[in-house]
């Protein structure tokens, strides 16, 4: 064996240390209620001038679009063909398909990308950190480690990959910083849960990794 494949449990841990290190927009807030009192001090009486100022930051934010979800830039499929190992050769150890490797620059967008389609074509089980049951199905993180082992960028990058996956359960109020649920493994398992909701977080973490890739901004303090 050449190399070691990375688990479902690493990457869990690891993304719990790295979501601190996501980068975050900036908050404008302030910024922009100073704006507006200014203007309600100086600007004229003029009806037609001053509803520009009459809607709330979050209606402007809606507006222009910003702090939305925005459209996979690539739809719901990964953003390069990827031809995924058949039925029996998904039922394989990760390590099988290491001799594989073909490209190893992709970020954590792309991985998430086609984490998701492997979600989709190999099929989604339920018990967390467990790579893959015997019908070569894998939880969402032992996704994300199928894609490294298949070519689709590095174990490190992987790590700001289920970040950000975990930061949207956050974002959703799925999973917690202090209290249970706290990890992606925890929300795999919950009852209920569903293929396409593995599928859906994964493609939203992915869009929100592809937007900070192509407009980096400065990590947040922790």
């Amino acid at each position: 064996m050449a190399a070691t494949a990375l688990t479902p449990a690493q990457l869990d841990t690891a993304a719990l240390q790295a979501v601190t290190t996501l980068v975050e927009p900036p908050d404008v807030t302030q910024q922009f209620n100073d704006l507006v009192a200014a203007y309600d001090r100086t600007a004229p009486a003029d009806g037609a001038a001053r509803r520009l100022v009459t809607k709330t930051v979050a209606e402007l934010e809606a507006d222009a679009g910003i702090g939305q979800p925005q459209p996979a830039p690539y739809g719901t499929r990964p953003p390069f063909d990827i031809k995924l190992p058949g039925l029996l050769a998904r039922a394989l150890p990760d390590w099988a398909h290491l001799a594989h490797r073909t490209d190893i620059s992709h970020g954590p967008s792309t991985q998430l990308y086609v984490a998701a389609h492997i979600l989709r074509e190999w099929g989604w089980q339920q018990k967390p950190h467990h790579l893959r049951d015997l019908r070569g199905r894998r939880c969402l993180c032992g996704a994300i480690c199928a894609a490294v082992s298949l070519g689709v960028g590095i174990p490190e990058t992987a790590h700001r990959a289920a970040a950000y996956v975990l930061a949207e359960l956050r974002r959703r109020g799925q999973v917690h910083e202090t209290r249970h649920p706290r990890l992606i493994g925890d929300w795999n398992q919950m009852p209920g849960r569903r293929a396409e909701d593995a599928i859906d977080v994964t493609l939203a973490a992915a869009n929100t990794a592809a937007v900070h890739e192509a407009h980096p901004r400065a990590p947040r303090r922790t």
